[in-house]
């Protein structure tokens, strides 16, 4: 008996082994990419719906509640909200954030198995997890989030969806659908299109379109939220205040730049649909539609502004292109790669536009892509010279290689422990900055030269497999390194001279605290006056729209920063001591609010309590606004 040869169940066994360190492999990655760093960014919105579905009196007269806000189109705060009751926030935000991402990791992970076998599979998914996931405008959103939304618990569930149509798995696929719908329906609706567009077919899209404008005519008719807004328009006056706010929500205010990673996609999505295998060309088919239905809808918005239409934000189906392209890409290069040396130079040019968008990649990657698909459709295979196969492949090289050295020499700071504001990061904190940055530079050819090792020095599966346990300890156990931020707050505000805060300000009042909006909602858990964070709700309240227009100007005249609704423009530079004494009365006599908490006493007015703020380390003045009120008002002409 050869016993060189390895039997069935050591093949078995070889594979596994093999599996779980590349798998431990990718897990460390997205830790590395995503940790956890407590309640920041859209998710203090979220963490703020929970607080409020536990106890809405206080949130009586806030912007961001007064009219309605974004919970009522989602049941992820109900869900978050009981969590919340139980275990409490900080440790609610990480477990059900930690849930998700295991859920999202998993789910993108069966979905390219439907798509892609062998090193393509892992390459593809470790692309997934560190390429940068930003979509859209102003870098506002990206997919796989690394603080507790409603869109990173719908991203999972869609993306199963996607998978289950792929397999023909139709009732399964259309569960998952209602399931990321009713966590986040502008997260759900492009996989909607993906799984209309995939799983079925001719009469059956046909009678699926008649049902849904009979279904939205019947909810009109109901006046359902949001559909009973359906054929409206937004009036110029909302419409302003929208954009001025949130200039990514409508395509006309994208800067030129902005358009260019999205074409990208869509010209990879283009290419795969061409030049990959026959079993694969229709998932890359559908996806591009998904593209081109989402930015159609969103450039139809320019001219005809329905409240609706604006609302879904169509053009977020960038999320769900995104990961498909990536899919596509490197199903291309797989099918590509070994057909020709022309072949091989198509693949090089893609990679050099892709790393160039910012100059003039995008125009190099849509003569290379042209070129592809003409390849594909009409056999075009050139014999050019081989000093032109140099000459291009040289200069392919040269370009890769000079983004590659400016990306390297950014991070070269990072090194030096002398430099007066690193100097604080330990060596852990600074790995890590680097893991975040310079992943998709890293662990992808770290990954594939680990799987080469496996096939061909077999001896080393051992090795590899506590090296990849390693890398995944370490990045685990730095996952949530920020999340005692918020449970250290609320002790400061539980001890000392500060408990009498939480007495001072009682659940029916409304407070602006500078700065400090979270604070009020998460820790003190009462209502907020204003701050340009309550205002992420305008469009969908025209009532929220021109309310915060009226207290933002309050705020203006009050001399306090966050007073202004322009995103672009807004620096947040105003001084925080240049409240003036009127201007501090004139905030106070708008009768809804009840007290003032700045960072630097008012000229000529004397606080009634003073407050420790734990992000700034500073101390913050209270200030009754029924006191205030007793005097004359200077700056009444202000609205």
């Amino acid at each position: 008996m050869n016993t060189s040869v390895p039997s069935f169940a050591g093949r078995a066994v070889n594979w596994r082994m093999d599996t779980l360190v590349l798998a431990t492999l990718v897990a460390a990655a997205w830790i590395a990419t995503h940790r956890y760093q407590g309640i920041w960014h859209d998710g203090v919105l979220y963490a703020g719906q929970a607080v409020f579905r536990l106890d809405p009196l206080p949130f009586a007269k806030d912007l961001f509640f007064a009219y309605g806000s974004q919970d009522q189109f989602t049941v992820f705060t109900g869900i978050y909200s009981q969590v919340v009751q139980r275990l409490g926030l900080p440790a609610a935000s990480a477990l059900l954030l930690g849930v998700a991402h295991v859920a999202w990791l998993a789910s993108v992970a069966w979905l390219l198995r439907g798509l892609l076998g062998g090193p393509a599979f892992w390459l593809a998914l470790i692309l997934i997890v560190v390429l940068p996931a930003g979509y859209g405008s102003s870098g506002i959103f990206s997919y796989g989030e690394s603080f507790l939304t409603a869109r990173i618990w719908a991203e999972p569930l869609a993306l199963l969806a996607v998978a289950c149509i792929i397999r023909g798995y139709r009732i399964a696929a259309l569960a998952c659908l209602a399931f990321a719908a009713a966590m986040h329906p502008v997260i759900a609706f492009p996989t909607a299109l993906f799984v209309f567009f995939f799983g079925f077919h001719g009469r059956q899209q046909a009678a699926l379109i008649l049902a849904g404008f009979a279904g939205l005519a019947i909810l009109r008719a109901a006046g359902i939220p949001p559909f009973a807004n359906l054929t409206q328009v937004m009036d110029p006056l909302w419409l302003d205040l929208a954009k001025e706010r949130s200039p990514w929500v409508c395509l006309d205010c994208w800067q030129a730049g902005e358009f260019q990673e999205p074409f990208f996609l869509a010209l990879l999505l283009a290419v795969a649909a061409q030049g990959c295998t026959p079993q694969s060309r229709r998932v890359y088919g559908c996806g591009l539609g998904v593209f081109i239905v989402g930015m159609g809808l969103a450039a139809l918005a320019i001219y005809w502004p329905g409240i609706v239409l604006i609302q879904m934000q169509a053009w977020r189906a960038l999320w769900l292109v995104k990961i498909l392209a990536i899919a596509a890409a490197v199903a291309w290069v797989q099918d590509t790669w070994r057909i020709s040396p022309f072949s091989r130079l198509l693949v090089g040019g893609l990679v050099a536009g892709a790393l160039t968008l910012d100059g003039t990649g995008l125009a190099c990657a849509a003569a290379f892509s042209a070129l592809a698909i003409a390849r594909h459709r009409f056999s075009l295979e050139p014999r050019l010279p081989i000093w032109l196969f140099r000459l291009a492949w040289g200069v392919i090289v040269l370009v890769i290689g000079e983004m590659l050295f400016w990306e390297l020499r950014l991070a070269l700071p990072l090194f030096d422990f002398n430099d007066a504001q690193l100097s604080r990061l330990s060596f852990a904190d600074r790995f890590l900055i680097i893991g975040k940055q310079f992943g998709w530079l890293i662990f992808p050819p770290l990954l594939l030269g680990i799987r080469w090792l496996l096939q061909h020095r077999p001896q080393s599966r051992r090795w590899f497999l506590g090296f990849s346990g390693a890398l995944l300890v370490f990045f685990g156990g730095h996952w949530a390194s920020g999340r005692s931020h918020l449970a250290e707050e609320e002790g400061l505000l539980q001890v000392g001279e500060n408990a009498e805060l939480t007495g001072i300000i009682g659940r029916v009042h409304l407070t602006h605290w500078s700065g400090g909006a979270p604070t009020l909602w998460l820790i003190l858990q009462r209502g907020s006056y204003a701050s340009i964070m309550q205002t992420a709700g305008i469009i969908f309240s025209r009532q929220t729209a021109i309310e915060a227009e009226r207290r933002l100007a309050r705020l203006k005249s009050a001399g306090l920063p966050e007073s202004s609704l322009d995103w672009r423009r807004r620096t947040g530079a105003l001084p925080t001591n240049s409240t003036t004494r009127s201007g501090l009365i004139h905030l106070c006599h708008d009768p809804i609010l009840d007290f003032v908490v700045l960072p630097q006493p008012a000229a000529g007015t004397t606080p009634m309590a003073t407050v420790r703020h734990s992000v700034s380390g500073g101390r913050h003045y209270l200030y009754a606004c029924a006191s205030l009120r007793a005097f004359p008002d200077t700056l009444s002409a202000v609205p």
